[in-house]
């Protein structure tokens, strides 16, 4: 420790720039807001100075002084403020601008979904397994047994009607885009991979051939559905900071062999 240093050491004084021995008062620390403070009680005095004056009306030349004195106070003191107020409402504006523009493309892509899921539909994976697997078969095999679809198509059409009915800013597209991601990701890890991923060997092999062409038929078509919406969700993620970390990939189900 050097001989100034051992001097200021347990003090209240500092160091300046991190030379030791050199000492500052703690005090400078406070510098800054002691000086905000002395700027907005000389912004409050200079206007009471020019209401006085003006109410006298004997020192017009001094009133215009002060008045000019007092907004350049104003100024100085929230001009930080103001800018920063600036700068958020247009980046607000350039969020709800993407938000306006993606919501028609993320609209049809909550409409593909809706044709895997429809209970009208035979090329479905729930209509493929019931028809040409489950009722062909003398015996009920667990294997083929999937979740009931409509669990599925009420959320979705609960959503699909709600989106229409939302203000298309960036906040309720980024509320959007998560809950259809949660409805596509359950959808795929609870009932696609149940049977492309998790189906035992022998089971998988009494699998009728016309099924497994069906099934690997609604493989591609679904396989081509993530890929195009798995995109999508990747450049809005990267369009904005405020969509930064948005989840954008599912997990893939592989043709059957």
């Amino acid at each position: 420790m050097g001989r100034f240093e051992g001097r200021f050491a347990g003090s209240r004084w500092g160091t300046v720039s991190g030379i030791p021995g050199v000492p500052v008062a703690e005090d400078e620390k406070t510098s800054k807001p002691s000086f905000e403070h002395l700027r907005t009680l000389l912004m409050a005095l200079s206007l009471i100075a020019y209401v006085i004056t003006q109410l006298s009306d004997k020192h017009p030349t001094q009133s215009k002084v002060l008045l000019g004195f007092t907004l350049f106070l104003f100024a100085a003191n929230y001009y930080p403020w103001l800018n920063r107020q600036i700068a958020r409402w247009v980046e607000h504006r350039r969020d709800d601008a993407v938000a306006r523009n993606a919501f028609p493309k993320f609209r049809e892509f909550v409409h593909r979904f809706g044709g895997f899921i429809d209970s009208r539909m035979n090329d479905t994976l729930h209509a493929i397994v019931l028809q040409e697997i489950v009722q062909r078969r003398a015996d009920a095999n667990v294997g083929f047994k999937l979740p009931n679809m409509d669990t599925w198509h009420s959320w979705w059409l609960y959503f699909w009607q709600g989106i229409d009915r939302q203000p298309r800013t960036m906040t309720e597209l980024h509320a959007a885009l998560m809950e259809f991601h949660s409805l596509v990701g359950t959808y795929t890890n609870i009932c696609v991979t149940q049977i492309f991923e998790y189906l035992p060997a022998n089971v998988r092999a009494e699998i009728p051939p016309e099924a497994k062409s069906s099934l690997n038929s609604f493989q591609q078509r679904y396989e081509r559905f993530l890929g195009e919406y798995s995109q999508f969700a990747k450049s809005l993620s990267e369009s904005r900071p405020a969509l930064n970390g948005l989840p954008c990939w599912f997990s893939t189900p592989k043709p059957l062999s």
